[in-house]
């Protein structure tokens, strides 16, 4: 009889143990799928890693790193992953509020005294700033409600003021174009940005910006140690995230990525395109371009901003590691990095019923602690689970993990706009089509 039970439970079980990894047909269908992109030339390069339970159930590198000297992307491709250092930053901020080192409704001018004086736009007059009903928090820069902005986020005053003062704390463009990010250090930029207009009331909108940027001063203040030395200590070298960092490392120069765009990208006010070249005939040009070197790029030298929203480079194994952390409720490898209690924090809604638009103008999502949450994929229209989290970098970079279905996954590119192709909808429903049959 016991035998007979056990048969059993290999016949009843055994199909669903196996049902959620993929078959050869449908990795080669993922495979396929965005092989076409970089052979199409939309694309310079592709690499995908997804695991399930911890375990790596999909890897899949294509392209080049620099296409002019036929550098083949592998898993030791350095990125730039832009916004996905938000969450990273999102991770530090966490560990101090668990520490009781700061709490969410702190007011940011408890660290960072400027942020006392920070005016917003009249509602009416938009020339004009009064004092806000409240000072921003903590929690206001965590989830972008903030007021704060990027300086390519419009054309209103408060752009206006951002570009005058060279408040941009991103490398960008460093061939096609004059932006330069802003000269001084972590808290320098951040005191900088104080003294701009905010866009509307603290908590009243989700308005995308400069917020964890600000975060990475506040962490130098409470820590003592400079915002890269802080990832360093407590994340990067907890993690073995080897190849994560604010600049390049130089034994790993070989391995870092050339960035590219089409057409008539813009950014900051600009078009992204060689000096003296007319516009329109960029309008629809489909050919690749190089617009930050592999080999001549700002990240291969140190800058004395450590900026937590865009600053980080990464390769896609640091990067699952991360994800994975997060996936494990805090910990891997026998190394906790934060609490279930933090990580839970981190992940649900905190937006509640104000103003979402310009967020993916989406039902179904929300915004958590430096990530977008799934609320009700059906709502959203996305194929995968309730609960996941994610967020995505400017150059087309994306991750989420996924609690349900214990899945993380890391897609890395790097082509600008990460909205001209759809490469993370792609991604989701080869992949849990295939999970699934």
């Amino acid at each position: 009889m016991n035998i007979l039970k056990g048969l059993l439970l290999i016949v009843f079980i055994t199909p669903f143990a196996f049902a959620e990894a993929l078959s050869t047909v449908d990795k080669n269908k993922i495979i396929s799928h965005f092989n076409a992109y970089v052979d199409k030339g939309n694309i310079p390069n592709v690499s995908i890693l997804i695991k399930k339970d911890n375990k790596e159930i999909f890897r899949h590198a294509y392209g080049y790193a620099d296409i002019d000297s036929k550098t083949k992307v592998n898993k030791n491709t350095i990125y730039r992953i832009y916004s996905m250092s938000k969450p990273i930053t999102g991770v530090a901020i966490m560990q101090l509020l668990e520490n009781a080192k700061l709490h969410l409704n702190d007011n940011v001018s408890k660290y960072i005294p400027a942020f006392k004086d920070t005016k917003v736009l009249n509602t009416e007059y938009k020339d004009f700033t009064v004092k806000p009903k409240r000072e921003i928090t903590i929690r206001d820069l965590l989830t972008h409600t903030s007021g704060l902005t990027y300086s390519w986020a419009g054309e209103g005053p408060v752009q206006h003021f951002y570009r005058k003062y060279n408040i941009r704390p991103y490398f960008f463009g460093s061939i096609d174009s004059e932006i330069t990010k802003f000269p001084g250090d972590t808290c320098a930029f951040a005191n900088a940005a104080a003294l701009a207009p905010i866009l509307h009331e603290p908590g009243e909108k989700w308005s995308y910006g400069i917020n964890m940027d600000i975060l990475g001063c506040v962490v130098e203040v409470i820590s003592g140690l400079t915002f890269e030395n802080y990832l360093q200590k407590y994340i990067f070298d907890p993690l073995n995230m080897t190849s994560t960092g604010f600049s390049v490392d130089s034994s790993e120069k070989k391995s870092f990525t050339t960035l590219y765009t089409s057409g008539a990208f813009s950014r900051d006010g600009e078009i992204v395109g060689p000096k003296g070249l007319n516009p329109r005939d960029l309008m629809f040009s489909k050919e690749l371009r190089s617009i930050d070197l592999f080999d001549k790029s700002p990240y291969l030298s140190q800058s004395k901003l450590f900026d937590g929203g865009s600053g980080l480079v990464s390769n896609i194994d640091d990067y699952s590691k991360f994800s994975e952390m997060l996936l494990n409720d805090g910990e891997l490898n026998g190394v906790r990095i934060l609490s279930k209690a933090s990580i839970d924090l981190m992940s649900r809604n905190h937006l509640g019923i104000i103003d979402q638009t310009g967020f993916f103008d989406l039902d179904g999502l929300g915004f958590g602690l430096t990530v977008g949450v799934v609320e009700d994929a059906g709502l959203a229209g996305l194929i995968g689970s309730d609960g996941e989290f994610f967020w995505g970098g400017a150059a087309s970079t994306v991750f989420w993990v996924d609690p349900k279905k214990k899945i993380t996954a890391v897609l890395m590119t790097q082509y600008m706009p990460s909205d001209k192709y759809p490469l993370r909808e792609d991604l989701r429903a080869l992949l849990y089509s295939g999970i699934t049959n």
